[in-house]
């Protein structure tokens, strides 16, 4: 099986661009065990001044956030994920646009053939396919990098679609596959 990480295309340079989600939207509320929390906190963010903001399908940072669109299509590959909803606000333009936040599940699944720098970040990832398997969309637990993977079934379906500013970067696997061919 094929995996990718799902990036912002930052090639996109009127890429809109929420202001203060760090402050309310903390990493440590970002769990399924703090879901009520995180029902609690105003989700309604002002964006970075410009003129002509493009309202890309994905925003990496600072925090992950999927179109209405692209969430639709994930939930037909997934249906168990939390999603909350985040609304981005151009008040100049009067106009705010509903994106989502997933609560993306963390899976154990790195290869021992990873490779780490002495800093603590990834050098080489490879993951273990037979870990990664039942999951559509996760996250790898034990890195501290936050990369969204999908399988190639969910990758496909986004590349035939008109979605905008995503970018797929195949990661490199290890289990069975390689085994019977090598």
């Amino acid at each position: 099986m094929n995996y990718f990480i799902v990036k912002q295309d930052q090639r996109i340079l009127q890429a809109v661009e929420p202001i203060g989600l760090t402050k309310v939207l903390k990493k440590e509320l970002l769990t399924v065990e703090r879901m009520d929390e995180l029902e609690r906190v105003n989700r309604q963010f002002s964006i970075a001044a410009n003129k002509a903001p493009d309202y890309i399908d994905f925003i990496e940072r600072p925090v992950a956030l999927f179109s209405d669109m692209l969430k639709q299509l994930i939930e037909k590959y997934d249906t168990r994920l939390p999603w909350k909803s985040v609304v981005l606000a151009d008040i100049p333009n009067v106009q705010q646009t509903l994106y989502w936040l997933a609560i993306l599940p963390k899976v154990v699944c790195l290869s021992p053939q990873t490779e780490f720098h002495l800093d603590g970040t990834l050098k080489k990832l490879v993951i273990d396919e037979e870990k990664a398997k039942p999951y559509s969309i996760f996250q790898i637990e034990g890195i501290y990098e936050p990369f969204i993977l999908i399988n190639i079934e969910l990758a496909e379906s986004i590349l035939r679609r008109r979605f905008r500013g995503i970018q797929l970067q195949k990661v490199s696997t290890e289990g069975r596959w390689q085994e019977l061919f090598s």
